[in-house]
């Protein structure tokens, strides 16, 4: 099961015990994003595909509350070999969720679609757990099985304008929109955000999974900058000594060792002890301060470069 199928199974169990002014606007969202109407002898009637029985039967209980029947049956295979269910519903639910309207003349005609979003808080938080488990998916790093994946949680609508009215109506979440192909995808890439949406729709538990993830790869991260770290300073201390240890040699090749002062004799000796010493190491054996044992260094360097040049 992925991330984002234990997400919708997590919303579809609270959907079950939701109010039923709550249960109209998941319905609404639902079929508004995943509907389809279809016309024949008896009239339009309103019908949802999916792979995912329990997701049919799930909004065939919440039309029941609304005491529209529906009938669900399998039909077909898909193209992965497995069964296609369709949930059919009966022409009144259209109406009831305010999805199709009828003139004094009896035409039918389409509610706009920002007049289709709630107002009411729960109502608020039920459409847009009806708009996830029909057209949303979430993408998260190891739970999918890869660190590479990036955060990310998308809704992807066929209806432009239905996007839109979204996008405007829930703009605290943070969501952004884009065209893709013959669709337009309202998305979410920031971890935070995601878990904030998370507990929107009431997938807490989907959440704190998600909240071990951040906290694993942030330790992750912390680690590899941290050993980076530590990895670049022994290159600087191995580069340091290897040009401290050619500038020691020059002046012992020259004969001007012995020349040196007793300081710079003692840290030189100490060098050629320990190759690897940090800076630190050194300082601390002859107890003083890193700025001055680099001093030091640093002039055994230029008395070795002055030799270099007489040669």
């Amino acid at each position: 099961m992925t991330f984002s199928q234990s997400v919708k199974n997590e919303i579809l169990k609270s959907v079950r015990n939701a109010k039923k002014c709550c249960a109209t606007s998941f319905l609404t969202a639902v079929l508004k994003s995943v509907g389809s109407l279809t016309l024949g002898h008896g009239g339009y009637a309103f019908s949802v595909e999916s792979d995912n029985v329990d997701f049919l039967s799930i909004i065939a209980e919440q039309a029941a509350r609304l005491d529209v029947k529906s009938r669900l049956s399998s039909y077909n295979m898909s193209a992965k070999g497995t069964a296609v269910y369709s949930c059919r519903f009966d022409s009144s639910l259209g109406e009831k969720l305010g999805l199709v309207t009828r003139d004094e003349e009896g035409t039918l005609g389409f509610a706009e679609a920002e007049n289709l979003i709630p107002s009411e808080p729960c109502c608020r938080r039920a459409f847009m757990q009806g708009l996830f488990v029909s057209c949303g998916s979430v993408i998260v790093p190891n739970v999918e099985g890869s660190d590479r994946a990036k955060y990310h949680l998308e809704l992807r609508f066929s209806d432009a304008e239905f996007a839109r009215a979204v996008n405007m109506s829930y703009a605290a979440m943070g969501l952004r929109q884009t065209p893709r192909k013959n669709h337009t995808v309202l998305y979410i890439k920031e971890s935070e955000l995601i878990a904030d949406f998370l507990v929107y729709v009431n997938a807490t538990s989907a959440k704190l999974e998600l909240e071990n993830v951040i906290v694993i790869r942030s330790v992750r991260n912390d680690v590899n900058r941290q050993s980076n770290c530590e990895f670049a300073n022994i290159e600087k201390t191995v580069a340091a000594s290897a040009k401290q240890l050619q500038a020691i040699e020059l002046l012992r090749s020259s004969g001007r060792f012995d020349l040196l002062s007793d300081s710079l004799k003692q840290i030189a000796l100490l060098r050629e002890e320990d190759r690897e010493a940090t800076l630190e190491e050194i300082a601390a054996k002859l107890h003083i301060s890193k700025s001055g044992a680099n001093h030091r260094f640093a002039k055994l360097i230029e008395l070795a470069e002055q030799q270099r040049k007489k040669l």
